[in-house]
């Protein structure tokens, strides 16, 4: 199987979104005034040409100041001397259920890391969703808080690497 990610394919990273968070899981509100923000990096992933994933990455500040409502992340060991600006968040991390368990999410969740730390990241954030908070700990990621239910009463957990 060919995997090509893909920087900046927002309406296919929406399409993903739909299918899993909302369609699969439930989730009402999928999307938000972050998605427009020109410092978001929609990320998405294809199989053989076939899109089956996605993420979103973007500096933190950004959900501060656009979506005051999310849960916001804690403070972790990697902030200290970080410039706030350079702290981002990573999330949205979806694969449709016919190609999980390849490999395609961290694959994604890595690519999405390495165009953060190109467009100036230092520190990376995620919410887990608790059941795949061992893949990210695969990729580096340790947790910074407890579990928590935050986000639609779904389990999560916050988790931050040095990029």
């Amino acid at each position: 199987m060919d995997i090509e990610i893909r920087i900046g394919c927002r309406e296919d990273a929406f399409e993903v979104r739909r299918r899993v968070f909302m369609e699969e899981q439930g989730y009402e509100n999928e999307f938000d005034a972050i998605d427009d923000d020109a410092r978001c990096l929609h990320v998405t992933a294809y199989a053989d040409g076939r899109l089956v994933g996605c993420a979103r990455i973007f500096p933190a500040e950004i959900e501060r100041a656009l979506a005051p409502e999310s849960p916001h992340p804690p403070a972790s060991p990697f902030d200290e001397g970080t410039d706030p600006s350079a702290i981002y968040l990573l999330g949205r991390v979806a694969v449709i259920p016919a190609y999980r368990r390849r490999g395609i999410a961290s694959r994604v969740a890595e690519a999405s890391a390495d165009a953060a730390r190109e467009a100036g990241a230092k520190v990376c954030k995620l919410h887990a969703q608790e059941y795949v908070a061992g893949m990210y700990a695969k990729l580096g990621y340790a947790p910074i808080s407890e579990v928590d239910y935050e986000d639609e009463g779904q389990p999560h957990q916050w988790m931050a690497k040095c990029l």
